[in-house]
């Protein structure tokens, strides 16, 4: 399953802790304003139209990237949260 890492600047405090919640349901927070998600295509698509119903399209930024195998397999991790992790091996269960 395709890896997506999903960053926000979004300006309004109510409207971040929204996308961060959503975002929160669907993968994985490695930063502050990160996300890792391992979803389907699909799943994605469902994710970033709930997002997207958050957002203020004139003042916030969401932006989306996949990790292809290599990127994947290349990524590292410094300081307080390199020991932390390996994302994307639970179950997303979205009702």
């Amino acid at each position: 399953m395709p890896r997506y890492i999903i960053s926000y600047d979004i300006a309004n405090d109510t409207r971040r802790r929204r996308v961060a919640d959503c975002l929160d349901s669907y993968g994985d927070r490695v930063l502050e304003s990160v996300f890792e998600l391992k979803v389907s295509q699909a799943l994605l698509g469902r994710c970033m139209r709930q997002v997207k119903a958050q957002l203020n399209l004139a003042e916030d930024e969401v932006a989306v990237y996949r990790l292809c195998a290599t990127c994947e397999a290349a990524r590292s991790y410094l300081g307080a949260n390199q020991s932390k992790r390996e994302i994307g091996d639970e179950q997303v269960f979205i009702a």
